[in-house]
């Protein structure tokens, strides 16, 4: 959470802004007011983004889609407003951190007891969103919160109507390794059981710390082939997973979608089992409630500040709900204290039964903690906003919130300056980071900008090069000390795989993603527009370029035609020829070729945002004081021009971002 920015709005519709929450690939996310004074998470999309004729069809309808699951365990849609010049929608603001956070910074594996009411709410969750006719498809303990009111389910925005067809572009690829279950590796057909199997495998990471298919930090081929093929790693049977929790993750975990465990029963019968008692351990309720409080350090914004109002202008108070999406579909007495649930009822025929249940719920000492990542635990929580738009960050991960990195600046200036910032390199592709062929030495963007930031921290830099971007990661993951500072650059995806199976954190400073270059300067940049052209790209069917390409053409009434080569001037010699309409490549490679390495072609290059993503330099996980200290330095660099003086360098000036970011991969 930070203060807005020059040029930031100060309302939207009838919302008054008090702080920026984040910006992802089709918007910025916003800390607003109603003017009943209800706090909302208020998401504006890009102008850019809003010109596309599509776009507001997908956005209507995402919208609609997260209305129908607002309910009392989600992030309900307040109000929304699609018809404006620059499309807008409220959320209800959830305050609080993730699962993730709060099992790997700050808490640890979770009491038995918090895990049976974890069930209970995420089991109500998906059973509004089932009974709405939808399907979640991406639970995952990032899609978590922890809040003192209970847990909440959200990121719809993979969330798709059961049956649907259309738009299904818009998920491309949808789920995580480890959480998905075998028929959604092999692409089949969805139901209601796909969210199942994510439950069973968030709560074994509550109860044990551990995701069942990925607790080494295996490889996504690896996790996907235990999933299909071996039995989950749930630990010891007398060890924190145990008795009727294990045996209900079991079900859950069943390679078969018939064989799972039914949703109906398991509200009731968790709520048993978690008791009367107050969901969460008493310190991570203090961490959670100390968190919340920042919120009333926002102020809106002074008088002296200008009126720069987007979307309609504000109902009366008592119309400013109008919009709000249905009320909990659960039916009346679902989730009562106390009720017991039949055995029968609760498993298929077919599946063994779970053990006889208790007549009172056992009381599970709590398991031991992990150490804390860091000094500053507190740190760790985020602030989430929730939106169901495909693509677009739905929550606003930022790790240290404004107040804690303007604490950070100034101990990790102070802390780090005079020292040795060693950087962990891959050579990629030009202009990011490449060997210069006259001097052997590596160049590039990235090259540049960490020299820039050691520079602005009063260190002496030094760059070591590795054997690909995640040898790079892993090299200054396993060097971290208190007195060294280790990072990691190279062309690095910053997304939550990456980040859980590398154990790095990463400070975003560019986006990038696929492009088009043709010598059509009007040629529109998004690939669903390339319908019955031809296109040039790399050799193989089977490269990302090419799936790319035949993904967003394949519903055209002519799907675009393939034209392989080996090289980027093979490239531009096909179309100088004739023989190809554009070329695809990734937005940074072509724009830099088009610039520099091939200026007198007269070739264009248009940046596909549909695709954009955020590449970031890796710190390893749990150094909050060089994670703070970069942060800054890139800040700075950006405020100052220098920042845009390296990209205008190497000319990828569409790459930039407006403030570096911490974590912004979903």
């Amino acid at each position: 959470m930070e203060a807005l920015h020059p040029g930031d709005p100060s309302v939207i519709g009838p919302y008054r802004l008090m702080a920026r929450l984040g910006e992802g690939g089709m918007g910025r996310v916003f800390l607003g007011r109603s003017p009943g004074g209800r706090t909302v998470a208020v998401k504006v999309v890009h102008r850019d983004l809003a010109l596309e004729p599509h776009f507001r069809r997908r956005f209507r309808a995402e919208i609609e889609a997260a209305r129908r699951v607002s309910a009392q365990w989600t992030a309900p849609v307040l109000d929304h407003d699609i018809e404006s010049d620059v499309p807008w929608v409220a959320t209800g603001y959830v305050d609080g951190a993730s699962l993730r956070e709060v099992v790997d910074t700050l808490h640890g594996p979770l009491p038995e007891r918090t895990v049976w009411a974890l069930a209970h709410g995420l089991s109500n969750a998906l059973l509004s969103v089932h009974g709405s006719g939808l399907i979640h498809r991406d639970l995952k303990p990032s899609n978590v919160m922890v809040t003192v009111d209970g847990p909440k389910v959200i990121d719809f925005g993979i969330a798709r109507a059961v049956g649907a067809t259309a738009l299904t572009q818009t998920g491309r690829g949808p789920g995580s390794p480890g959480y998905m279950p075998p028929e959604q590796i092999r692409g089949e057909e969805l139901t209601g059981a796909v969210d199942v199997f994510a439950l069973g495998t968030v709560l074994a990471y509550a109860a044990t710390g551990m995701p069942p298919f990925s607790w080494d930090g295996a490889e996504h081929h690896t996790v996907m082939y235990r999933v299909l093929h071996e039995a989950p790693h749930l630990g010891p049977e007398d060890g924190p997973l145990t008795g009727d929790l294990r045996t209900i993750v079991l079900h859950c975990l069943a390679k078969d979608a018939a064989q799972r465990l039914p949703l109906s029963g398991l509200p009731a019968f968790a709520r048993k089992r978690a008791g009367d008692a107050y969901w969460l351990p008493a310190e991570l309720t203090a961490l959670l409630a100390r968190a919340s409080t920042r919120l009333h350090d926002f102020e809106s914004p002074g008088v002296d500040r200008p009126e720069g109002v987007w979307g309609r202008q504000p109902p009366s108070p008592r119309n400013l709900l109008s919009s709000r999406g249905p009320e909990s579909s659960f039916p009346p007495g679902s989730v009562v204290a106390g009720t017991t649930l039949d055995p029968a009822d609760a498993w298929r025929t077919g599946t063994p039964e779970p053990p006889p249940m208790p007549e009172t719920p056992p009381m599970a000492q709590p398991v031991a903690r992990r150490p804390r990542r860091g000094r500053l635990a507190l740190a760790a929580v985020s602030t989430a906003v929730t939106l169901s738009l495909t693509g677009w960050l739905l929550v606003t991960n930022l790790g240290d919130d404004g107040d804690d990195q303007q604490a950070t600046s100034g101990q990790s200036e102070n802390a780090w300056a005079g020292g040795q910032l060693t950087v962990h390199a891959n050579e990629t592709h030009e202009p990011l980071l490449f060997i210069d062929d006259e001097s052997g030495e590596p160049v590039g963007f990235e090259v540049d900008l960490v020299e820039a930031i050691g520079e602005r921290l009063g260190m002496s830099v030094t760059l070591e090069l590795a054997d690909g971007s995640e040898a790079a990661a892993r090299a200054a993951v396993q060097q971290v000390s208190d007195t060294a500072a280790h990072i990691a650059v190279g062309n690095l995806v910053d997304d939550e795989q990456q980040r859980e199976a590398l154990g790095v954190d990463f400070v975003n400073h560019i986006m990038d993603g696929w492009s088009v270059m043709s010598p059509d300067p009007e040629r529109s940049g998004d690939l669903d527009d390339l319908c019955g052209t031809r296109v040039t790209l790399y050799d193989g069917d089977d490269t990302p370029q090419a799936e790319a390409v035949t993904e967003h053409t394949a519903d055209c009434p002519t799907p675009a035609e393939l034209v392989p080569v080996g090289t980027r001037d093979e490239m531009a010699e096909a179309i100088e020829a004739g023989e190809a309409d554009v070329a695809v490549m990734v937005y940074t490679q072509a724009a830099y070729y088009a610039a520099a390495d091939n200026p007198d072609a007269g070739l264009s290059v248009s940046f596909d945002r549909g695709s954009r993503g955020a590449r970031g330099i890796a710190i390893p996980a749990g150094q909050v004081e060089l994670r703070g200290a970069v942060f800054d330095a890139l800040g700075e660099l950006m405020r100052d021009g220098t920042y845009a003086e390296l990209l205008a360098r190497w000319d990828i000036e569409e790459a930039a971002m407006e403030a570096p970011d911490v974590n912004l991969g979903s």
